[in-house]
């Protein structure tokens, strides 16, 4: 009988030992499980944004211009092709316009010389003629 108190009591230390392990395993599962879901949700609200402002405001405006940038070529790229030509046509235009004003400063920067010319020839003349006299 005392063999079998003995074999008893060390059952019940093994038995307790095993509680004791699976208590501590599914905490620990328990522990992983919400570290996961905690790490999923910190995920989620930096790829919306929504991260603590750790973030120095200078590197906050860099993001926000990136993001407008490529917001902006996301549309550039959805474009319909009337939309292209139309664009194409403006840009077209535009630089016609371009030529035009440089062609209108070359012929008053033609024009400049030529007054200059005009006023050392008179320059010239004036002086020639005081001197002759």
């Amino acid at each position: 009988m005392i063999n079998n108190t003995h074999a008893e009591s060390n059952n019940h230390r093994k038995d307790s030992g095993f509680t004791e392990a699976c208590s501590s395993q599914s905490n620990t599962i328990k522990t992983f499980k919400t570290h996961n879901k905690l790490h999923k949700e910190m995920l989620l609200a930096h790829k919306r944004g929504m991260v603590l402002n750790s973030r120095s405001e200078l590197q906050q405006v860099l993001e926000r211009r990136k993001r407008v940038q490529s917001d902006q070529e996301e549309e550039g790229q959805s474009r319909t092709p009337l939309e292209d030509m139309l664009l194409r046509r403006q840009q077209k235009q535009l630089e016609k316009e371009k030529e035009q004003e440089k062609v209108q400063e070359e012929a008053q920067l033609i024009e400049f010389v030529r007054v200059r010319q005009n006023l050392r020839k008179i320059h010239t003349a004036i002086q020639n003629k005081a001197a002759n006299s």
